[in-house]
């Protein structure tokens, strides 16, 4: 999954506490892209708000996408997944 974290996002900081935290699942891979200067990445996947989370599948096709904003917890980001 693709995690769009800005530096100076209370919320994304939180999530991304949050994610260090804890253990991530087996076969589950974040990665955490500079919302402020991953344009092509942002373009691409339609995403306009930090703490967006997009799952893609291996070849990055989008499988679903939202925004953690309300509860930026690991526990919400799993829950989320497809």
């Amino acid at each position: 999954m693709l995690f769009f974290h800005a530096s100076w996002c209370p919320k994304c900081r939180a999530l991304d506490e949050d994610i260090n935290a804890n253990d991530i699942p087996a076969g589950m891979t974040i990665f955490k892209v500079d919302f402020d200067t991953a344009t092509d990445l942002k373009q691409k996947y339609g995403v306009t708000l930090q703490t967006t989370i997009v799952y893609v599948d291996d070849d990055g096709d989008v499988l679903t996408k939202g925004v953690l904003y309300n509860d930026t917890t690991l526990r919400a980001l799993i829950a989320a997944a497809p």
